[in-house]
């Protein structure tokens, strides 16, 4: 786990994400590789600069060498401490492609603005990276750092048990890295809670026995889970009655969260449906770091 790094990093990203992922590499004991992707110039644009004597992709290229020399030299880096690939196309498809080819265990991304949710880069890499992607936001190398491990918030019931424990071992794997703090959230509903509390069909009592069922049921089955997973023993847990797409972000806001760990996908080994309702809304109402985690079998559509 966090063994083969990919860093997704163009110019125009923070210079420090460079040295702090390097930085967490190392505590993970993992080799890093550096991505960046440029876009293809034009046919056309190409023979503009050509008819001037001038070779475009060179200078873009210079460019290139430049900004990334300066980056690294901000972190106290040289070139050779580093690996780094250069690519011409799409960024999120490269990336995923590199993802593919690589075989990385984790793809680090930086969001394009602090504070708000992930970009549409982010988002691809969220809907069709096979692998686990954490969308950087902040510093979560200074100080205590605290990270949210959201289970039981999945679309998927037929995989939930299986991805909330890969949910818990990369949350428990994180905070050993940086040294963080940990909280295990439990979200869960009745199926069709709302549906039954105003049908006619149900009384009051029938009602508020099968959301106690319900609830039973749910915390057996996380009990079950946490048993399945070595955890710190400082891990705070808490059990929450509610829409996933609203808790889990209002607890993150609460708790002050720097990370949240949760699952992406809604059906695994189909290619298209790639990122679930309940996932959307607990992303676009985070303003912190994620490491959304794949279920097993996932099929990406990039080829």
């Amino acid at each position: 786990m966090f063994k083969k790094i990919l860093l997704d990093w163009n110019p125009g990203h923070d210079a420090k994400l460079l040295g702090h992922v390097l930085e967490f590499a190392r505590k993970a004991e993992g080799d890093l590789t550096v991505v960046t992707t440029l876009e293809q110039p034009t046919k056309s644009i190409l023979g503009y600069f050509s008819s001037r004597g001038e070779d475009l992709k060179e200078m873009i290229v210079d460019d290139y060498n430049q900004n990334l020399d300066s980056a690294l030299e901000q972190n106290g880096l040289e070139r050779h401490e580093v690996r780094t690939e250069l690519r011409w196309g799409k960024e999120f498809i490269e990336a995923i492609k590199m993802v593919q080819e690589e075989k990385s265990d984790l793809l680090i991304c930086p969001t394009q603005k602090e504070g708000e949710p992930p970009d549409s880069t982010a988002m691809h890499f969220l809907r069709k990276c096979p692998c686990p992607v954490w969308i950087h936001q902040g510093h979560l190398w200074r100080g205590a750092v605290r990270i949210l491990a959201a289970v039981g918030g999945s679309d998927a019931a037929d995989s939930d048990e299986t991805l909330d424990r890969r949910i818990l071992q990369h949350a428990a794997r994180l905070s050993e890295i940086l040294r963080g703090r940990l909280h295990v959230l439990h979200c869960w509903q009745g199926y069709l809670e709302s549906i039954a509390s105003s049908s006619p069909r149900f009384s009051t009592p029938e009602t508020s026995k099968y959301i106690e069922y319900a609830r039973e049921e749910s915390e057996e089955r996380f009990k079950s889970i946490l048993e399945s997973v070595p955890l710190p023993e400082t891990a705070r847990q808490a059990v929450v009655h509610g829409d996933p797409g609203t808790v889990i972000p209002k607890y993150a806001r609460e708790h002050r969260m720097d990370i949240v760990v949760m699952g992406s996908v809604a059906r695994s080994g189909i290619p298209g449906l790639l990122i679930g309702n309940t996932a959307e809304r607990i992303i676009s109402g985070l303003n912190c770091s994620i490491l959304a985690i794949k279920p097993e079998g996932f099929v990406s559509p990039v080829r």
